[in-house]
């Protein structure tokens, strides 16, 4: 079970941590015990509402009832976007469908299921994003 959940603001983005998460990485780190939880984090969900504090509540939700142990929001907005986005990081697409039909009802919420950390580094957004951001520099 989950005691505490960090926030922490930093370039742009307010992270959310569960406290066991982070004395795992640091166990790793300073004793080399254990594994790297980084390490076995392939991706994230991806949740979208104008609300940034619904998004808040949905990261402390999942952290600390649902097995999740990071998340992040961004705090600013990019282009003509009126939406921020939760990050929410898991090791694999398996809980996809349970997110979807948790949260398919709530107003306002805008769900893109997985998206994984190559397709992020290999710089693959959906069109709509692209389009916002692109319409903004115009």
């Amino acid at each position: 079970m989950i005691n505490k959940i960090l926030e922490i603001e930093a370039e742009g983005w307010i992270y959310f941590q569960s406290s066991q998460f982070l004395e795992t990485y640091f166990n790793f780190k300073k004793h080399g015990t254990g594994i790297d939880p980084y390490k076995e984090i392939t991706g994230k969900y991806l949740f979208f509402h104008e609300d940034p504090q619904i998004l808040k509540q949905i990261a402390h939700e999942e952290i600390m009832n649902n097995g999740f142990s990071c998340a992040k929001i961004n705090k600013h907005l990019l282009g003509t976007n009126k939406e921020h986005v939760l990050c929410l990081y898991y090791k694999d697409d398996s809980r996809k469908n349970e997110l979807a039909k948790k949260y398919q009802g709530k107003e306002g919420m805008k769900y893109r299921y997985w998206k994984s950390d190559e397709d992020t580094r290999k710089g693959k957004y959906s069109k709509e994003f692209l389009d916002r951001i692109t319409s903004s520099s115009k």
